[in-house]
């Protein structure tokens, strides 16, 4: 009998031990899950701060420099030659500014008309030019231009080549979207078009950039030599390499 009072005892005392452990090792992964998340909104409000700092130093050079030259910005420009620093508790954080403007902006194929996109038939040129001196295949050239129009305008009606929420909403679309009705916001919204992942990412990638407006521009003074076929297409009779001549000549203090 006192050997049975023995083994309930212990029994007991083992099933105490695990309840016990298992209570800690939940308390313990609760404290590591509440300490990771203070540590990355510890992280989160240190870089926005940082980036916010960074961006008012980068509108204060710029606001400086408009002020003595708002005309003309060439390669060596100093906003875009030194790098500027910002120092924090944690050590030093340097930023770069890049002339982003060289690049055809997507949102320039559609032009808004009373409060309605349409159809920039310049700029479509444009961008057909740009797709043949990259040889892209006619019928990819006008897929893209259906499926980027279908995308930003309001009604429901495909074009020939394009598609609208039926499509990019069905079984055979995943993941499952619809169509934005807007300019596109950041360029990297286009790879939700079959005709873009066709033609290939690197060519938008390069070349292509999303803007809040429907411009289309570039900064002949700092654009690159990798972008000759862009410089190309804006101008109907300008070959391609009339366009790297041009490039290559383009004097460092700009035109």
């Amino acid at each position: 009998m006192q050997f049975k009072t023995k083994g309930v005892v212990l029994i007991s005392v083992l099933l105490t031990v695990l309840l016990l452990s298992s209570i800690a090792v939940l308390i313990g992964n609760n404290y590591f899950v509440s300490f990771k998340r203070a540590q990355y909104l510890e992280f989160q409000t240190v870089s926005l701060n940082i980036f916010t700092s960074m961006e008012s130093l980068a509108l204060k050079k710029i606001d400086n420099e408009l002020r003595f030259n708002s005309k003309m910005h060439a390669k060596n420009n100093a906003l875009f030659v030194n790098v500027f620093i910002f120092e924090t508790s944690k050590g030093l954080v340097s930023g770069k500014l890049i002339d982003t403007s060289n690049c055809f902006n997507i949102n320039a194929l559609v032009t808004k008309i009373n409060n309605t996109y349409k159809p920039n038939k310049e700029n479509i040129a444009v961008f057909k030019r740009l797709m043949v001196l990259n040889e892209v295949e006619n019928n990819l050239i006008d897929e893209a231009i259906d499926q980027v129009l279908d995308w930003i305008d309001e009604d429901s009606n495909p074009r020939a080549f394009g598609h609208e929420d039926y499509y990019y909403s069905g079984q055979l679309n995943n993941p499952k979207e619809y169509t934005s009705g807007r300019i596109f916001l950041h360029i990297d919204e286009i790879k939700s078009l079959p005709a873009i992942r066709a033609i290939g990412w690197n060519l938008f990638d390069q070349n292509f950039c999303a803007r809040p407006d429907n411009n289309l521009s570039i900064n002949l003074n700092t654009i690159s030599t990798n972008q000759v076929a862009l410089l190309s297409s804006l101008f109907e009779n300008l070959s391609y390499s009339d366009a790297e001549y041009i490039i290559d000549n383009i004097p460092e203090r700009g035109n």
